[in-house]
């Protein structure tokens, strides 16, 4: 957007530019002018800010559906009757929902709860315990500080975790990771 500030800060656009931006960004363009200007007459001062006369700026504005509230101070989407039914339509209506908001309301803070919770666990893969895969014994040589690390988070943080299951899963996190990204050649 090439808007400029003149006339005592006041923004201003070309009229091109304006009637050429999504009609949802234009309004919360307006919107936005009309706020921050806070004047009298500010749909006249949005017009001038915009480089038209005050009837074409209105008559521009109403594309699309919108309308200009006045106890809000700003324009609005306008829905037809079948665009209002086209967006009922779409929402599903059946009385579970009703049971399952009331169900979500009452126990919020313990779903909160488990999300935080979750967050903060280690999630295995399940291939990292299955008991159909076969286990082998490596010896790897790594950096003592990262390891010296790693093994105190493990039993701090996951004492409940076998220190081979959670190297599996880092590995296979790697796998998962590289294994499909095309290097960069």
């Amino acid at each position: 957007m090439n808007y400029s500030q003149r006339n005592e800060g006041v923004m201003h656009m070309d009229a091109r530019e304006f009637q050429e931006m999504p009609l949802l960004k234009r309004a919360e363009f307006i919107n936005y002018l009309i706020l921050k200007e806070g004047a009298d007459e500010p749909l006249k001062r949005a017009a001038e800010a915009v480089g038209m006369s005050y009837s074409a700026f209105c008559k521009e504005m109403r594309r699309g559906g919108y309308t200009y509230s006045q106890s809000k101070k700003q324009y609005e989407k306008t829905l037809s009757i079948e665009e209002y039914k086209e967006i009922q339509s779409a929402i599903p209506n059946n009385e579970g929902n009703d049971e399952v908001m009331r169900f979500l309301t009452s126990h919020l803070d313990e779903i909160k709860n488990l999300l935080i919770t979750h967050k903060s666990q280690l999630i295995l893969d399940p291939q990292v315990y299955d008991p159909t895969s076969e286990s082998i014994t490596k010896s790897f040589v790594v950096n003592k500080d990262i390891y010296d690390k790693f093994t105190e988070l493990s039993t701090t943080r996951f004492p409940h975790l076998r220190l081979r299951d959670i190297v599996s899963h880092c590995l296979l996190c790697f796998i998962k990771q590289y294994e499909e990204t095309p290097s960069a050649s």
